[in-house]
């Protein structure tokens, strides 16, 4: 860990790439929900719900969060090692971000399962059990594990922050 502390030019490497895919995902993200609105006025308005959905948790919870934390932990890694003495924009509201994805992965996941309850996500043939036991259990468990992570991830960013504040002082 010294080794990779003490070698600036990786960390400066490190931070730029960060930001650049954080960018490409974030453009990605928006052009997703775009393409979602210029297809739904497209045909009046007649998206069917599941290809909706589908456009909807692409783009906002892989593309837009993961952009978004990226940006983030770029400048966590500039304002903690790379003597950044301002926080950047997504620094100061990181644990608000982590929260707001949490709160987007509780609105997938709910979606997920009613998807899965009325039957659209497995073509509608299948029985309760097979669908509780192939689809809802283990997706339930990976998305609270994800939850907690991500409120997690909140907590330790507000603490990381007010010890550096801290130690400046």
């Amino acid at each position: 860990m010294v080794e990779f502390i003490g070698k600036k030019r990786l960390l400066v490497f490190y931070c730029t790439a960060l930001r650049i895919l954080g960018w490409i995902l974030l453009c990605m993200g928006v052009i997703g929900v775009a393409l979602l609105f210029i297809e739904a006025s497209q045909t009046g308005g007649s998206v069917e719900l599941r290809d909706a959905l589908g456009y909807i948790k692409r783009s906002n919870t892989v593309f837009i969060s993961i952009a978004l934390v990226s940006l983030g932990f770029a400048q966590l890694v500039r304002y903690l090692f790379l003597n950044d003495h301002k926080m950047g924009l997504l620094l100061r509201y990181g644990e608000k971000i982590f929260y707001l994805c949490a709160i987007i992965a509780v609105w997938n996941m709910c979606v997920f399962f009613w998807l899965v309850a009325t039957g659209h996500q497995m073509g509608g043939d299948s029985s309760l059990i097979s669908r509780w036991l192939l689809y809802f259990m283990p997706t339930l468990l990976y998305k609270v594990a994800k939850i907690l992570i991500l409120i997690g991830l909140g907590r330790f960013l507000k603490h990381i922050i007010v010890m550096k504040e801290e130690s400046r002082l």
